[in-house]
């Protein structure tokens, strides 16, 4: 993945009007400070229930440890295990 965006440039959200229709999956990569951390003891059940339930689609996961999850542009949510998060604070 190379395509790279600028961020003010880029809206989620479409005009309004009746004929309104959500934007595609936006899989490009820019500069967001910060978006929400969300830790959970079952990452797995989170990640289903963020995509099915929810509407994101997974951009980037290190297995057991987190999931970064997106809908449209600047809908960003970091899940993380409780388990990787525990580990990291004993060292």
């Amino acid at each position: 993945m190379s395509d790279h965006y600028n961020a003010f440039e880029t809206s989620p959200v479409p005009p309004p009007g009746p004929d309104a229709i959500p934007p595609e999956p936006f899989r490009g990569i820019y500069g967001m400070p910060a978006f929400a951390t969300i830790p959970t003891s079952d990452l797995e059940a989170s990640v289903d229930f963020w995509t099915r339930g929810l509407g994101f689609f997974e951009l980037f996961s290190i297995p057991d440890s987190l999931v970064h999850l997106r809908r449209w542009a600047f809908q960003d949510v970091l899940l993380v295990s409780g388990r990787a998060l525990r580990s990291g604070r004993q060292r």
